[in-house]
């Protein structure tokens, strides 16, 4: 207790000088001696003595008490008031500096020897309950745990207001219940309430968050109720944050549920791929219980072929840590299956191997499937023949063959004739039904090794390899056509139809299979051309037109851009009056190699491709140009007919390219007029929209070439069309041919009418012109009046046919 160091705060030097005396004497050391509050606080900074003595009046405008408050809380030091005030003021201000003791001068020696070791007791003692708690505050924190402590002014199980009383360790509860309630979730302040009013002990995890921005975290309380004599109660506990345990506790739950449910095999080995784990789903697949494989290798029963011992080094040495594959497996009855496996290494955290995890599946029903995928992938759904993929197969096979073998390979490209008719008047259920019998007839019309596919629609691919003599193909193409010219039976009626069939041999000439597929379509277009239902064979003639035709279709892509193609104008005369009507826009080619290319060259090529939309939208643009010419230079009352190709009226923008030309030169609509061919008003719903809406736009209808399409009379009522041109192959041999002058009569029978009108085409000299005006036709078109004219030629010559100064 001796020699401990004291420090004097003091302003009287007397007094001082004799306090110091005494507490030497006393055996402590003074370490110094302060006259004012400020002094005394640094030199206790500066000397950290065990006690001060402080006298609480000081000569400066800071009291003893105010320097004893700092010295206390920022240094902890204890303090002993040595005074001669005992009034309530300076005691309330001594007391509020918890001082460890307190002398009233004149002192005696005993008294404040007495009160110096009272007070170094005291401060020790408090010493180790800051120890103690600094103690349990650390481990508080280590084990993330805080105190708190609940008193209620009445019995365990009143309902009256609890309040928290006032607790030091960091984190420890310190609102009133109410307050702490909000910090509980919602969903757990119920029972945490009931538990603390109703309970003598509990435990319980539930989610609080520290404010009201933070996240709620798992906490687990655990309390003890504490009796007092006056019959209070105390609940007094201790809260841990297990949030992280918790999730990890739920992952490991989740990981459990994982291994027992999935249904994959889960195979756990050691570092040295000793099993020691497999989950249900293992025994259910390879039949082996734990207890059956527990310290094998995998090796040993379950794969069909043994990972070497090269393959574990290798994947480590890859750095990914994990394998995946095909491999075989085997169950306990011998059974063989294919599984997919994943092999993955673990490592403790100092990077050593701990376990192998193993998991597979048996994909025997996958591997099935993708077979029966692979078969479906080459097959015709319809008809059971193989599609385009499997014919294009067979096709690369037998011509690589034919490379080596030196023998020949032939294709047949058939095409049906009148099968869309069937399809548009009966239903496509019958025209799948028609497909389905002829498919069948195409088989059993070929040798056992030909190849029958259906490429597509109504088109069909027959692949003969091995062909002995060109004389046996045409015998089984003329086969063929007698197969499917038989009446066919369906469900509703009895149909016939024809197939068109262009045939090609692979020569020298033909590099690969896709020459010759492209060489055999050759000859189907053939074929189509010379009138259907019939065989036309690739030959050196066809492969010059062909040739032809690709060299057309490739200068035809560039003609618009390069300007070489024109628009000339036709007359159309009204014979009634002896005016012109308006006139034909015909199309005209001028390629400064080829020279002059006709319209029948290169229109029916530009429409199979995507070009004859961009010609036949120049087209249309550069007669609305043209009308507005004419109107400027005083030609009244005039029209002009475009020809419109069924790719333009399906075309969805179509009728936005017309108005919009329409507009661009401020014209009527009805002086437009767009002739259509009577296979395009056969094509589908799609087109009969757009001639509806064209109508609602105002533009005038024509049927081109009226009377060589399919059946066209008893559709016409139904279609909304103004004109309907008689096609020039009846109007050339008028006045000499019975059958065309009937026809003529008909035509202009039928539209008389349905209130159309009529313009004959082709008509080349006076007869002609005579006997049709004699039937009541009222335009007329040809050479008679005028080939095709340039823009600027028709203004001239349409001005002096009108008479026009």
């Amino acid at each position: 207790m001796k020699h401990r160091k004291i420090l004097i705060v003091e302003d009287e030097k007397i007094t001082a000088l004799d306090l110091e005396l005494t507490l030497v004497d006393l055996g402590y050391i003074v370490v110094g001696s302060a006259a004012n509050g400020e002094n005394a606080i640094e030199m206790a900074q500066q000397l950290k003595p065990d006690l001060v003595l402080m006298d609480i009046h000081l000569n400066t405008p800071m009291l003893g008490t105010e320097a004893a408050r700092i010295i206390v809380e920022k240094q902890q030091l204890p303090v002993v008031f040595l005074t001669a005030y005992t009034d309530n003021r300076s005691l309330d201000a001594a007391s509020n500096c918890l001082p460890y003791g307190y002398l009233v001068k004149p002192f005696e020696k005993r008294e404040v020897d007495a009160t110096i070791r009272i007070a170094f007791a005291r401060y020790d003692a408090d010493i180790e309950i800051r120890l103690s708690e600094q103690r349990l505050r650390l481990a508080l924190d280590a084990a993330h745990m805080s105190v708190w402590e609940w008193q209620s002014p009445s019995t365990l199980n009143t309902n009256n207001t609890a309040q928290l009383v006032a607790v030091d360790p960091p984190g420890v509860i310190s609102q009133p219940l109410d307050m702490l309630l909000e910090h509980i979730h919602p969903e757990d302040r119920i029972a945490v309430q009931q538990d603390v009013e109703n309970t003598a002990h509990f435990s319980r995890i539930i989610r609080m968050r520290k404010s009201q921005q933070s996240e709620y975290r798992r906490v687990e309380l655990f309390a003890n109720l504490f009796l007092w004599s006056d019959n209070n109660c105390r609940v007094v506990g201790v809260a841990q944050d297990v949030d992280d345990r918790y999730k990890a506790d739920e992952k490991l739950r989740q990981a459990s549920a994982v291994f027992n449910c999935t249904s994959e095999g889960i195979i756990i080995t050691d570092g040295g791929r000793k099993i020691i784990s497999v989950n249900p789903a293992f025994e259910e697949i390879t039949g082996y219980e734990l207890s059956e494989v527990e310290g094998l290798d995998p090796d040993d029963f379950l794969h069909a072929r043994r990972h070497s011992d090269q393959f574990y080094p290798r994947l480590h040495d890859e750095g990914k840590n994990f394998w995946s594959g095909e491999i075989g497996c085997s169950t306990k009855s011998g059974h063989r299956f294919p599984a997919w496996e994943h092999v993955c290494s673990v490592y403790d955290e100092v990077g050593h191997l701990t376990n192998y995890v193993f998991t597979f599946s048996d994909i025997s029903e996958l591997r099935r499937a993708e077979k029966n995928l692979a078969r479906m992938a080459y097959l015709d759904a319809l008809t059971g023949l193989g599609n385009r993929v499997h014919m294009e197969r067979v096709l690369e096979d037998a011509m690589e063959r034919r490379d080596d073998s030196r023998s020949s390979v032939a294709v047949l490209y058939m095409d049906l004739d009148g099968f869309k008719v069937v399809n548009d008047t009966l239903g496509h259920s019958e025209g799948d039904r028609l497909l389905q019998i002829l498919a069948q007839r195409f088989q059993d019309s070929v040798r056992e090794g030909d190849i029958v596919t259906r490429i597509g629609g109504d088109e069909f691919v027959i692949v003969v390899q091995d062909i002995e003599s060109e004389v046996g193909l045409r015998k089984m193409a003329q086969k063929l056509l007698r197969a499917v010219q038989a009446p066919i039976e369906l469900n509703r009626e009895t149909v016939e139809v024809s197939v068109s069939i262009g045939v090609a041999i692979s020569k020298p000439s033909i590099k690969d299979s896709d020459e010759l597929l492209r060489a055999a379509d050759t000859a189907l277009f053939e074929a189509k051309h010379q009138g259907k239902n019939r065989i036309c064979f690739y030959d050196f003639v066809l492969a010059m037109e062909s040739g032809e035709r690709l060299r057309i279709e490739r200068h035809l892509k560039q003609a618009l851009n390069n300007h070489e193609l024109t628009v000339e104008y036709q007359p159309l005369i009204d014979i009634d009056n002896q005016r012109v009507r308006g006139a034909e826009a015909l199309c005209r080619w001028y390629h400064p190699e080829l020279g002059m290319i006709p319209p029948d060259r290169f229109i029916p090529i530009a429409e199979q491709s995507e070009v004859i939309i961009n010609i036949g939208a120049w087209v249309l643009q550069e007669s609305c140009r043209a009308i507005r010419g004419w109107l400027d230079a005083g030609i009244k009352d005039v029209s002009v007919a475009v020809n419109v190709s069924v790719r333009q009226l399906c075309d969805t923008s179509f009728c936005n390219i017309v108005a919009a030309a329409l507009k661009k030169y401020d014209l009527d609509a009805s002086s437009l007029e767009l002739e259509i061919t009577e296979s395009a008003l056969q094509s589908n719903d799609r087109v009969r929209n757009q001639l509806d809406q064209l109508r609602t736009l105002g533009v005038r209808l024509a049927i081109d070439d009226f009377g060589t399409g399919y059946s066209s009379l008893s559709r016409l009522k139904h279609l909304p069309i103004d004109r309907v041109k008689i096609d020039r192959s009846f109007v050339k041999d008028l006045p000499n041919d019975e059958s065309d002058i009937e026809i003529c009569r008909a035509i202009l029978a039928l539209c008389k009418v349905l209130d159309m009108q009529v313009t004959a085409e082709g008509v080349e000299n006076e007869a002609q012109l005579n006997m049709l005006r004699d039937m009541g036709c009222g335009c007329i078109q040809g050479y008679y009046f005028s080939r095709s004219l340039v823009h600027e030629r028709f203004i001239e010559w349409a001005k002096a046919y009108n008479k026009i100064a």
